[in-house]
């Protein structure tokens, strides 16, 4: 194949996914749009006491944005305070344990009834029990954290690592890899779609879990603030908490995304 005709490939394979990437970036707008547009209609049609329209919301977001009493920011930096390091810790925790267990048998026999005892747990019945060992302060919401998304964490890397094939790292094997080598430059990039999984299941677990922490002490957070706006009745106050929330598992949901198309296109 010529050089001219090579270069009319990949002019067409660019154009082609310039076009995917508009057609899905369209798509999202017009949801979006649908979503928020059905959202006013609905709003303004319920009683204010059980829905607010999607005006009212952006509207008591600006003002918790802009008026210092609103306590918004506030809200949410005491939960990043403590969602962050706490899921960062959720991380290399999960990452190592799956990995351990997924290579190591005896590791995988001791630790495997705990880890599926404690995955099938729902963390909300452990906040009470914790908030009488721990307090109500940012321990008990960072333990929480990482109950939450540890484990999703350990099972999704774990199911990655043993499933992969001996045709992946028999080879290295052969060319005298040693174990830390063919872990670092074989298992972990092919296990590498499950991990993100799980820190993306972990992600949405630990964000569900600290809100019901702070919804339960009431003193602080995003869930402080829900649960003062849902003592008031005032939901257009509700909805703003939820929709940060929201947001948030979103960016970071997409920000996951893109490390793991960056690492598949590093690893390929």
């Amino acid at each position: 194949m010529s050089s001219e005709a090579l270069e009319a490939a990949r002019t067409r394979a660019i154009a082609q996914a310039r076009n995917r990437r508009n057609s899905k970036t369209l798509a999202i707008f017009l949801t979006a749009v649908a979503f928020l547009l059905a959202w006013e209609i609905v709003g303004r049609l319920s009683h204010p006491m059980f829905m607010a329209p999607a005006s009212g919301v952006v509207a008591e977001f600006w003002r918790g944005i802009t008026d210092p009493r609103a306590r918004l920011w506030n809200g949410f930096l005491q939960t990043m305070s403590v969602l962050v390091p706490g899921f960062l810790i959720s991380c290399a925790l999960g990452i190592v344990i799956g990995v351990l267990m997924g290579r190591i048998n005896a590791v995988y026999r001791a630790l495997d009834p705990f880890v599926t005892v404690f995955y099938n747990t729902p963390r909300v019945a452990l906040v009470p029990i914790l908030m009488l060992w721990l307090g109500i302060d940012n321990t008990l919401k960072t333990v929480v954290v990482i109950l939450a998304a540890v484990f999703p964490i350990i099972v999704n890397t774990l199911t990655g690592v043993r499933d992969i094939s001996s045709s992946l790292t028999e080879p290295a094997r052969s060319m005298g890899a040693n174990e830390a080598q063919i872990l670092r430059l074989v298992i972990v990039p092919a296990a590498l779609p499950f991990i993100i999984a799980g820190l993306k299941l972990g992600l949405g677990r630990a964000l569900t879990t600290v809100v019901v922490a702070e919804y339960f002490s009431s003193i602080s957070g995003l869930g402080g603030l829900l649960q003062s706006a849902s003592t008031s009745y005032n939901m257009a106050r509700v909805f703003v908490p939820a929709a940060i929330l929201a947001l948030m598992g979103i960016l970071i949901d997409a920000l996951l995304g893109w490390i793991e198309r960056s690492a598949s296109r590093r690893y390929r």
